[in-house]
């Protein structure tokens, strides 16, 4: 979470500041500000409120400024959004932009004051910016060095001195990625900020710093070893990372979902052999003797591990254990275990704690992720990426069930090399899984009817999402779905736990979305819930002959296996939230108090 940019170049560094903060606001949006070197001192604007905001002050002062400059959008931890807690935060001659979280602070802070200098915010971050400007006496490089020595945390930082000629770059734990144009470098916590500028991304480790001219790049470690650069060539366009003529960021990724199924698929199934090529970063003699799974995850990606739970334990007879990331390093982990990762962003601050225990318990580990080169490729022996794209819209769509996918993937693999399939049932489960996109594009047809039945009940107080097996998991997803965009009160329940408690909190007209393409178990839970007045919103395969008699509205769907049917289901919930928060018009995209990529913990 928070963006960071900077820019070094020919060009005026405000004007693409701002561009590529924009393109990154989906990581924060509390406030934002950027600071340019500008007639030998550093002029900065900031403010709480939007980035379209900010850069209509700074076209009013007369876009001041040469060519260098840094910049940030922010997701507020420490302080409040306000004026003065937005970044850069300045000391001296010297501005910084910081992502992370410091976590001795208040120690550097009260050292600090001692020594004389005063704090303008509440922020963590400002420490870093009095630390730097105590240790500059003309060598930014040495001075960033010297400041990082001191700080216990993590952090991805740009910082800018009115006399330096180069820029510094920084990062532990937090992303940051340097793009090198023609003439120019440009910095951003993400690709998709670059893309209009360069295709060419070095993406810096752990433990890196940076020097940021022009026409180079020099990197090294903290001790001051020169690293060599790596740059990636980015394939994928700044075309993929817009809108595309969709309202909304979110209702294009989720009609993107049929292709990025393809994607994920793409090269790795053998129907002749009916087994799945990936990298596993064991031996099959490892994969065989494997007793047991935990996967490690947070929001929407603990969903997905849930599924897995039922997956693994079936299609390879592995048990699973899933484990909510942050709460993972207060566990005993178990020999002849393989630890699963599971993170859109490959940055996700929790999960990577979790894995980083792990290396030192010398379990195996594996990731599944869809940014090639995050953190988490470091930490784990093999990696699956689920190959998506940018996904922009801070609600996961295309990422989640792509992750779905990725798993059916891994599970077949599993079973396989265990013997717990056979070629037969494997190659059948595969090739009713190629089918897999275009059933999903069948349900985004009926996006018109879905549309009509989350308008009708846009006004509701609360929703229920109850499911079974497979469609439990999915349903936590579509609780989380309809609070995270749609701001209302939402539940996800096992059908059978309704009798436990949650009856209570049924009332007359209350939305209870039954996901029942599993078997006809969920439709006493549908009749309990109607006893007592709610309305219910089925999802049924196709030709059920039974669920228009118990349920008020029937969605049908494609019929398939029950794993496959989930993913169906939640291409549903995820337009029932889309067309209930476009209803209420709320900012889909940047909902409040929420960012993409949570890479503090």
């Amino acid at each position: 979470m928070c963006g960071i940019v900077a820019y070094i170049g020919d060009e005026k560094a405000g004007p693409i500041l701002f561009d590529t903060l924009k393109r990154l606001e989906y990581r924060g949006y509390d406030s934002a500000g950027v600071a340019v070197k500008s007639d030998g001192a550093i002029e900065v604007i900031k403010s709480a409120g939007r980035i379209a905001d900010l850069e209509k002050v700074y076209m009013a002062l007369g876009s001041p400024g040469e060519s260098m400059g840094i910049g940030h959008t922010r997701w507020a931890t420490h302080g409040r959004p306000s004026d003065r807690n937005a970044h850069p935060h300045t000391s001296g001659e010297v501005a910084i932009v910081h992502n992370g979280i410091i976590e001795n602070y208040l120690d550097l802070r009260e050292l600090l004051t001692e020594m004389g200098y005063e704090f303008q915010s509440e922020t963590d971050s400002e420490v870093l910016a009095h630390l730097i400007n105590f240790y500059y006496q003309g060598d930014l490089l040495s001075a960033v060095s010297r400041a990082l020595e001191r700080v216990e945390g993590s952090y991805a930082i740009a910082v800018l001195a009115a006399s330096s000629p180069y820029l510094v770059c920084a990062r532990k734990d937090s992303p940051l990625v340097l793009g090198r144009g023609e003439g120019a470098t440009y910095v951003a916590s993400d690709v998709p900020a670059l893309l209009p500028y360069t295709k060419d991304v070095i993406r810096m480790k752990d433990g890196e710093i940076a020097c940021v001219y022009d026409d180079r790049v020099e990197l090294r470690d903290l001790a001051g070893v020169p690293h060599a650069a790596e740059v990636e060539r980015i394939t994928w366009d700044a075309d993929a990372a817009e809108r595309g003529g969709y309202p909304h960021f979110m209702l294009k990724e989720i009609h993107e979902q049929p292709r990025a199924i393809r994607e994920t698929i793409a090269g790795r199934i053998s129907e002749i052999n009916g087994d799945v090529r990936l990298p596993l970063g064991m031996s099959d003699e490892e994969t065989a003797s494997l007793e047991r799974v935990t996967i490690i995850a947070c929001g929407t990606s603990y969903h997905a591990g849930m599924l897995a739970r039922y997956l693994f334990a079936r299609a390879a007879g592995l048990p699973v254990d899933v484990e909510v990331a942050s709460e993972f390093q207060h566990l005993q982990v178990r020999p002849k275990t393989l630890l699963l990762g599971i993170t859109q962003s490959g940055e996700t601050a929790d999960t990577l704690m979790a894995l980083k225990k792990a290396k030192t318990c010398c379990m195996r580990s594996l990731a599944i992720t869809n940014v090639v080169g995050s953190t988490v490729t470091e930490l784990v022996n093999a990696t699956i990426y689920t190959r998506c794209g940018p996904e922009i819209g801070v609600a996961a769509t295309k990422t989640f069930t792509s992750q779905l996918v990725a798993l059916i993937l891994l599970a077949v693999r599993l079973g396989r090399a265990r013997g717990h399939l056979t070629p037969d049932q494997a190659r059948k489960m595969l090739i009713e899984l190629t089918k897999l996109p275009g059933l999903v594009q069948r349900v985004l047809e009926k996006r018109e009817e879905i549309r009509e039945i989350a308008e009708a009940y846009a006004d509701a107080g609360c929703y229920f999402f109850i499911g079974r097996d497979y469609l439990y998991p999915i349903s936590l997803e579509g609780a989380l779905k309809m609070k995270e965009i749609a701001y209302i009160p939402s539940e996800g329940y096992a059908g059978g736990e309704l009798k436990h408690g949650p009856l209570a909190l049924i009332t007359d007209n209350t939305p209870v979305v039954a996901l029942a393409t599993c078997g006809r178990k969920i439709q006493s839970n549908i009749k309990e819930v109607r006893a007592r007045g709610a309305d219910v919103i089925a999802l049924a395969s196709e030709g059920d002959p039974d669920i228009g008699k118990v349920a008020s509205v029937v969605i049908e769907l494609p019929e398939t296996r029950p794993v496959f049917s989930a993913v169906l289901c939640t291409v549903v919930v995820q337009l029932l939230a889309y067309y209930t928060a476009n209803k209420l018009g709320l900012p889909i995209d940047k909902p409040r108090n929420l960012a993409k990529c949570v890479t503090v913990e």
